[in-house]
């Protein structure tokens, strides 16, 4: 009978087949445990990520109240340029008629 280090080949083929048992359920216990590590990290942060989620949209709500005020302040900007033209020129109207008399 043919042997590899002093074991048959059935010896061989028992000890692979334990050692890959072994191995798979080291692999299963790892992925087992990460998926109930994962699941148990996802249910303790669940409130901070509703914090962080609400965070976000009053960010965005004043971003766009920032926007909607910088808009109305420009159009008011423009609407006192506006003004102080007619302003300046009714004042060189009554300079010219001060100046008619």
């Amino acid at each position: 009978m043919h042997t590899l280090l002093g074991y048959s080949w059935a010896e061989i083929a028992s000890i692979l087949a334990v050692i890959s048992v072994l191995f798979s359920g080291v692999y299963w216990l790892i992925r087992h445990g990460a998926k109930v590590l994962n699941n148990a990290i996802s249910a303790g942060t669940f409130p901070l990520q509703q914090q962080f989620k609400e965070l976000t949209n009053t960010i965005r709500q004043l971003n766009n109240n920032f926007e909607e005020q910088h808009k109305s302040l420009k159009e008011l900007k423009d609407e006192v340029e506006q003004h102080d033209k007619t302003i300046l020129l009714h004042d060189e109207k009554i300079k010219r008629l001060e100046e008619r008399k």
